[in-house]
């Protein structure tokens, strides 16, 4: 004889699992894609060029703080670091990455002083200073060139009139024209920086209205 409808029911409901919020809501994201997260950037390869290592072990700092080591992570650091070290840097690492050498640090903040100590610049000011002189803007934008000829020149100590003056005559001749037509003044490199960048803006947008065909006279 088959079962009634109210067997089939229990058995129905006795039979079915109950899931919990927490199932529910793993099922959700697995059947939407999952939780993206932001995926960090590799950092570039460092070769042992001295002027190239500052700039280098701020793209381990930016990327350690993406991936969660920010805090600690001593071992994880160091073994991401070696392994990015090519040419000059690559072989003077390797007699401690074989363990023939006992290594001159035990902790992250050891590795960078033992780096620095190989390949740091020797006269970072005097090296510096040779940079700022010689850094053109070219055909890069004012806010590229500034933020390249800041950080050396925060290497380079400069006072305010010295490096307004380097910061200056780096710039493009539009620029400098514009300076020197201008009835502004400067008290500091940011204020002069921040000047550049706006008439740059101002005469990229002037270039833009004349060259229109919208705006030219109708013969």
């Amino acid at each position: 004889m088959g079962a009634t409808a109210e067997q089939e029911g229990a058995t129905s409901s006795e039979t079915t699992p109950i899931l919990s919020p927490e199932q529910m809501r793993q099922i959700i994201t697995s059947l939407s894609g999952g939780t993206r997260k932001h995926k960090a950037k590799e950092p570039e390869v460092y070769r042992g060029e001295p002027h190239k290592l500052r700039g280098w072990l701020a793209q381990l700092i930016v990327y350690y703080r993406t991936v969660g080591w920010q805090n600690g992570h001593d071992e994880e650091k160091i073994r991401n670091a070696t392994s990015l070290l090519r040419d000059d840097a690559g072989t003077r690492i390797t007699p401690y990455a074989e363990e023939r050498i006992p290594p001159a640090w035990d902790n992250w903040t050891g590795f960078q002083a033992e780096l620095q100590r190989q390949f740091g610049v020797i006269d970072a000011k005097g090296e510096a200073r040779i940079r700022v002189k010689n850094m053109k803007q070219g055909k890069r934008s004012v806010t590229e060139y500034w933020n390249e000829f800041r950080l050396v020149a925060s290497d380079a100590e400069l006072d305010g009139s010295t490096g307004g003056e380097l910061l200056l005559g780096g710039m493009i001749e539009e620029l400098q024209n514009a300076w020197g037509a201008s009835s502004e003044e400067y008290d500091d490199l940011e204020t002069l920086a921040q000047w550049a960048i706006r008439k740059e803006n101002k005469l990229a947008t002037v270039r833009h209205i004349q060259g229109s065909p919208s705006t030219k006279s109708v013969q």
